[in-house]
């Protein structure tokens, strides 16, 4: 199916050719304000939020060195939009990402950092300030790991940690309920080449499985979890030969079922639809096939209760993309001002007023924070 585009007022709605298009059902929102959270434009992979401090408003890391080493920084947020700024470590190593999640059972939110080779993949807990110290190392130093995932996929109640290895195989590395995961062996999964890879229950049954869209030109797939962390059941998604940099999942139908959106670099960014089983079929494409797509996060930017989109590119400014609810028709928004590459976002409401707002981590610009305002139409 092709789509078509109608604009207005800067706005770009979307709908599959042969249907109708609807009015966005929620209050559209714009991001005109931002705050620079640097002044240098380093080579910045990726950021995560969450409340690092207990303070009950949400804080950033950024994952910093891309390809060239440098110091992953912790912002922490005044509660306002606000951030002081410190080194998470004071060494520099190849972050590309830094995840967020409660490794212990304390309660604080702890950080996976995944350092591409020869550096070494670090757990760092938190001590309930936001403030970290390196508590043990995962996976092996000598993998290409670009982004990594947490999810429980064992049944245990424990994030294990998810490596997305490109030109080697992915793996998975089991908690061993303290945090730890040096204690066994990592288990390989039988994917290819990939830089992100998406936990989430696509066929309904409890267990996390694994999307990996393929990076280096192959067959994207689901690998299915028997509830163990066995990834024997796979099923192919997309075209054959795929280029995807960033995906992720949510419920864009509103029919229960985790669907998934990929950013290739051959067809730009397509949703793909829960056929009710795990089955992913391809739905809307949203902007341009040409546009290069760096990262895709989503969460709920209008408090519509739908899932929305938001993207971001290299080369060009990054678009929220409204859903109408079925998961066929969005509205686009854009902000930013195209410079530098976005290969990271994090969504949340960093101001306190009730809407979620964009963290953008750049390369080759400041990483910003963009904050959310009633769209204006003229």
């Amino acid at each position: 199916m092709t789509s078509r585009h109608l604009r207005l007022c800067g706005l770009v709605l979307v709908a599959l050719s042969g249907g109708a298009v609807f009015a966005q059902q929620g209050p559209l929102r714009q991001f005109p304000r931002s705050v620079l959270l640097e002044t240098t434009s380093e080579t910045s992979a990726n950021v995560s939020m969450g409340d690092l401090d207990g303070d009950g408003d949400l804080d950033l890391v950024l994952a910093k060195g891309r390809h060239w080493p440098l110091v992953d920084r912790v912002l922490i947020n005044s509660g306002r939009g606000e951030f002081t700024s410190s080194d998470l470590a004071p060494d520099a190593d190849r972050t590309y990402s830094a995840v967020l999640a409660d490794l212990d059972g304390n309660k604080t939110l702890d950080l996976v950092v995944s350092n591409d080779r020869p550096d070494e993949k670090r757990v760092y807990f938190n001590d309930g300030t936001g403030k970290f110290r390196v508590a043990g190392t995962w996976g092996s130093p000598a993998w290409t790991t670009r982004n990594a995932a947490v999810a429980d996929l064992n049944g245990d109640k424990r994030p294990d940690i998810i490596a997305a290895n490109r030109g080697g195989q992915s793996q998975v590395c089991l908690n061993d309920g303290a945090g730890r995961f040096d204690h066994a062996p990592c288990i390989p999964i039988a994917a290819e080449s990939a830089t992100t890879i998406v936990p989430g229950d696509f066929d309904g049954d409890g267990a996390i499985d694994l999307a990996v869209p393929h990076r280096d030109g192959g067959q994207s797939r689901i690998f299915f979890n028997d509830g163990r962390a066995g990834f024997a059941r796979v099923a192919a998604f997309g075209p054959s030969v795929t280029n995807a940099r960033a995906a992720a999942a949510g419920d864009f139908n509103g029919d229960g079922r985790l669907d998934l959106v990929v950013g290739d670099e051959r067809t730009g960014t397509r949703l793909y639809l829960n056929d009710g089983r795990g089955g992913l079929i391809a739905g809307v494409a949203l902007g341009s096939p040409k546009d290069a797509v760096g990262a895709i996060a989503v969460g709920d930017m209008n408090n519509d209760g739908h899932a929305d989109l938001v993207v971001g590119l290299a080369g060009g400014p990054g678009a929220v993309w409204f859903n109408s609810g079925d998961g066929r028709q969005f509205t686009s928004v854009p902000f930013g001002d195209g410079k530098g590459a976005v290969y990271g976002l994090a969504l949340g409401d960093l101001n306190n007023d009730g809407f979620r707002d964009i963290a953008s981590a750049r390369s080759d610009a400041p990483n910003e924070v963009f904050f959310s305002m009633p769209a204006t139409r003229r």
